[in-house]
């Protein structure tokens, strides 16, 4: 989270460099507000409800989960590739 945090407020701060504070106007910033407080919101949330899950049933599914998912991309990669 703290990666993705500090990658956020670079390209932030990248896009106001090139186009200058005034790029963006009062609505566009609200919007902007509201984005970032609902999806950190949602992010804690989401990593609470992680945590509960793995402290009741383990990394094991999740590793299984994810190693299947990670075969089922590959299979779907090389189908792309080799057609």
């Amino acid at each position: 989270m703290p990666t993705m945090a500090a990658a956020t407020l670079y390209d932030l701060l990248k896009f106001l460099k090139h186009d200058g504070v005034g790029a963006l106007n009062g609505h566009e910033w609200l919007i902007l507000a509201i984005g970032f407080v609902v999806s950190f919101f949602v992010a804690w949330g989401v990593v609470g409800w992680f945590m509960h899950w793995v402290r009741r049933h383990g990394f094991v599914p999740f590793a299984i989960y994810r190693i299947a998912a990670g075969i089922a991309v590959l299979i779907w990669l090389s189908r792309l590739v080799y057609r």
